[in-house]
């Protein structure tokens, strides 16, 4: 019974424009300490796995980036979608692709763009999870201890111990109001939902065949027939793991992860992770600041200046600006929908 990594990359990272693009999406970008984000999130766990029993599943137009980022791992095992249909595709296919490999296999699954800041933390909850699930079985999934009520997240209310640091998972709460999101932290039996598991590929493809026939069928007439990838894959049902399966299936746990993870979905996000000087500015690239305050700067080049303002976000590329509220960080996807319109695809 072999360990195996499968990272799941196929976002498309609209919220990050303009350092995101349509051919260089967020996975690839290098936002925190000096690798790309995928390379982070493989390098966060060589301790447990490596990288010969390492799958990602991605784009189609992305499979030459994860060669050139993760040279370490087999070709074999870069899995290109030529459509996204979720999740539970994306897993399925890794799963299945695994077991035919090793039938006794145990997966972790971890999306590609995740920033956690204490990696020993995560390694010893992540081995954990896995040693579970080899021996005892079920579903294993990592629930956030949260700080705020956040209504960008799903949550995840826990039951009874089952034993020292893996609880039940009584359900799954998709993105809530902020009323009950406040409601529900407040309680103190919910965690945020990581998006984070680990499984036996096994168990995970019985499911898959019990819960949603039409997928296990489709991802077994694509292993046997490659080829096919381009008419099989894209009519298989989109649907996400968490909704497919994880809400599903009685034998579920969750581990609190106190492992300062962010999914860093947003400038706003991500700008709450860069240092700052006394008023508050931060910069990633070269800024200057004069009688400002709470200005976030990235910059791919050009000096970026501020002279009394202040509560900005401006990120600037070769080609682009953006220049937004520190509250609008989720609405960066309206510039991407103008552009399309526009006709200015050179610029996504």
């Amino acid at each position: 019974m072999a360990r195996w990594l499968v990272i799941l990359a196929g976002g498309r990272g609209e919220r990050f424009w303009p350092l995101s693009r349509m051919m260089h999406p967020k996975q690839f970008l290098t936002l925190m300490g000096n690798h790309s984000m995928i390379r982070t999130t493989r390098d966060r766990v060589r301790s447990l796995i490596g990288p010969e029993n390492t799958w990602v599943v991605t784009g189609q137009d992305y499979v030459d980036k994860v060669k050139t980022n993760l040279p370490d791992v087999p070709s074999s095992h870069i899995l290109g979608e030529p459509v996204g249909r979720n999740t539970a595709p994306s897993i399925a296919w890794a799963a299945a692709s695994i077991y035919q490999e090793d039938p006794a296999a145990v997966i972790l699954i971890l999306p590609s763009d995740h920033l956690i800041k204490y990696q020993k933390r995560f390694q010893k909850l992540a081995d954990l999870a896995l040693r579970s699930a080899e021996t005892r079985g079920g579903f294993y999934t990592f629930g956030i201890i949260p700080t705020h009520a956040e209504t960008g997240y799903g949550y995840i209310e826990h039951g009874s111990e089952v034993e020292h640091g893996i609880l039940h998972v009584k359900r799954f709460v998709e993105k809530p109001p902020l009323e009950d999101a406040q409601v529900m932290v407040e309680s103190g039996r919910f965690f945020w939902n990581s998006g984070m598991f680990a499984f036996k590929a096994e168990e995970y493809l019985a499911a898959i065949r019990m819960l949603i026939p039409d997928l296990y069928e489709g991802i077994m007439a694509l292993i046997h027939h490659p080829d096919r990838i381009n008419t099989i894959f894209p009519e298989l049902p989109q649907v996400s793991v968490d909704h497919g399966i994880m809400e599903k299936v009685k034998n579920v746990y969750v581990l609190p992860a106190d492992i300062g993870w962010d999914d860093v979905g947003t400038f706003a996000a991500l700008a709450r992770h860069l240092p700052r000087n006394d008023e508050q500015n931060a910069a990633k690239g070269h800024a200057i600041f004069v009688d400002s305050q709470n200005v976030t700067a990235i910059s791919e080049g050009p000096v970026v200046s501020f002279i009394g303002v202040k509560d900005l976000f401006v990120v600037a590329t070769k080609d682009a600006v953006l220049i937004l509220s520190p509250d609008r960080s989720q609405d960066v996807r309206q510039v991407v929908q103008a552009l399309k319109e526009g006709q200015h695809e050179h610029l996504l």
